[in-house]
């Protein structure tokens, strides 16, 4: 026992980052004091969202619905995150090989793995479910039972969505390792969660009365398809200790029978995982030499799409960029003055008088706050080395990410670009200088992305979470591009208030972040290669 406790102990250190910081400098304190912010933070948001939909539930006695709706919706979101989280906790572990070679019974390391992953899915669930369920007994008199029944499906609920995920995660991991871009199914849903929770929040207050609305109609609809969840508002609203046991005993045969299918596959299906992806890291670098810029952009697209994280901190706001443009199109007014907070009706022709100047400040935003390039160098981690050591100049790498991060960027742009100069009917000077416009500023956030992390690389990173969101260079890049779109933003509407015309306001800024590239490309033909060079792993 004393083994499987220690085990359990030295696996729970890896890949338990919910609301981890990996920042060595970090004092002990700090390290737990950041987590728990972020923690309360969050708790105080859900909880008051919860409580916005009781009190609007609160009128039909329908309080209840705002349970049923949260554990339908988590465990939604659990089977999402845990398709792509069973991956690195289940399937493709670091420690596989140390482990297998320990004198451990193979059920004990499998039941390490599940456990590790039932705790992080736990963890997980009840920052959802934790704040809705005191939200509840605020707002609603209950009794020492909704406590006891809360509390026992605080530790159940996670079962039924991990034996999905565990499943879909470990066919997905067997067969779709074998085909390219195998991620892209997971970016996506990703995305769209994104987007519906962005629009949500920005329109809680219609949200709410929807919800109140069809409150009876959710309700019935999860409950008749996911036991649980009805269960569970039968627990809360008429106590059975004979329903709570078979509440019980359902999730705890479903759990051991789950681990005992799992146990005949677990071991062949990670092996193969890992077969794959060992023979597909061999050929990274093999043509690099050929078409040095051609093969560098082919393996950092390559790089980027494969790694959903990176796609979804990056590229978010391209996709919100694309999307704005085309509820812009379609519902200017509503998007205008939802945006605005007040009715644009009365100076309508003033705005669409405006809208050329309106979209260079959409696309500006969306340009410098996507920090592709700010994690490229800090990505290659310890193959950084074999990358030097490449016939090819720095400064031609160094390029090849630039002008990755460009190719990226572009299509979205463009297609939001589209989507207005046809709505809008844009003369064919307006088009060309917001062509222009949409080329200069991808290479103006590529460049500053790059310089940024040549100065503070981190190579050391234990995944790309880590780079991606925690670094220094990622937060340097979307702080300096956040600064120079809100200065944007404040000369075009000052330029606006003194009747400047459109063509002189978008020549302007298009000058000035011509100018400010030009400076840019002459520090890092000047500096970079230096900086490239000095970087260790």
């Amino acid at each position: 026992m004393k083994k499987v406790i220690s085990l359990i102990k030295a696996c729970m250190t890896e890949n338990m980052n919910l609301f981890k910081t990996n920042n060595k400098k970090q004092s002990k304190i700090s390290k737990k004091v950041f987590p728990a912010i972020l923690v309360l933070m969050f708790f105080g948001y859900i909880f008051s969202f919860a409580s916005g939909i009781i009190q609007f539930l609160s009128e039909d006695n329908l309080q209840y619905v705002v349970l049923t709706l949260f554990i339908g919706v988590t465990t939604v979101l659990t089977i999402i995150e845990g398709i792509y989280k069973s991956s690195n906790l289940l399937f493709n572990c670091k420690d596989d090989n140390l482990l297998l070679s320990l004198p451990v019974k193979r059920s004990t390391i499998l039941f390490i793995r599940i456990f590790k992953y039932y705790v992080f899915e736990l963890l997980y669930n009840s920052i959802f479910l934790v704040p809705a369920m005191f939200a509840y007994s605020v707002y609603v008199k209950v009794d020492i039972t909704y406590y006891i029944v809360s509390f026992i499906a605080i530790l159940l609920l996670p079962i039924i969505p991990i034996v999905i995920s565990c499943i879909i995660g470990g066919i997905s991991s067997a067969f779709s390792s074998k085909f390219r871009f195998k991620n892209i199914a997971q970016i996506i849903i990703t995305t769209a969660m994104l987007l519906i929770i962005f629009f949500g929040s920005s329109n809680m207050q219609n949200l709410m009365g929807t919800i109140a609305e069809n409150a009876t109609n959710i309700n019935n609809i999860i409950c008749s398809n996911y036991y649980p969840a009805n269960a569970y508002i039968k627990l809360i609203t008429e106590f059975n200790v004979k329903e709570l046991l078979v509440f019980i005993m359902v999730h705890l045969f479903i759990l051991i029978f789950s681990i005992a299918f799992l146990s005949k596959i677990y071991f062949r299906t990670n092996s193969q995982v890992k077969t794959v992806r060992t023979k597909s890291k061999k050929s990274n670098y093999k043509i690099i030499v050929n078409n040095p810029i051609k093969s560098i952009i082919k393996k950092e697209f390559k790089r980027f799409i494969n790694s959903p994280v990176f796609v979804i901190n990056s590229a978010f706001g391209l996709v919100l960029f694309m999307v704005g443009c085309i509820f812009g199109a379609f519902k200017f007014e509503e998007t205008a003055n939802s945006m605005l907070g007040k009715d644009i009706s009365v100076f309508i022709n003033d705005v669409n008088l405006y809208i050329p100047v309106i979209l260079f400040g959409f696309i500006c935003f969306a340009s410098l706050l996507s920090s592709i390039s700010s994690s490229m160098i800090s990505l290659e981690g310890k193959s950084f080395e074999i990358l030097k050591s490449l016939p090819i100049k720095p400064i031609t790498i160094i390029k090849g990410k630039i002008l990755t991060a460009v190719l990226i960027m572009l299509p979205f742009i463009l297609i939001g670009d589209v989507i207005i100069f046809i709505t809008f009917k844009f003369s064919l000077i307006k088009i060309i200088e917001i062509l222009i416009a949409s080329i200069i500023l991808p290479l103006v956030s590529g460049t500053i992305g790059l310089i940024i992390n040549l100065k503070h690389p981190k190579m050391n990173a234990e995944n790309d979470t880590e780079v991606v969101k925690h670094s220094m260079s990622s937060f340097l890049a979307v702080s300096i591009g956040l600064i120079l779109a809100m200065i944007t933003l404040f000369v075009m509407l000052v330029f606006a208030s003194i009747k400047f015309s459109v063509d002189l306001i978008l020549l302007v800024g298009i000058g000035i972040y011509f100018v400010l590239y030009l400076i840019l490309l002459l520090y890092l033909n000047k500096k970079g290669v230096k900086r490239f060079n000095d970087i260790s792993v």
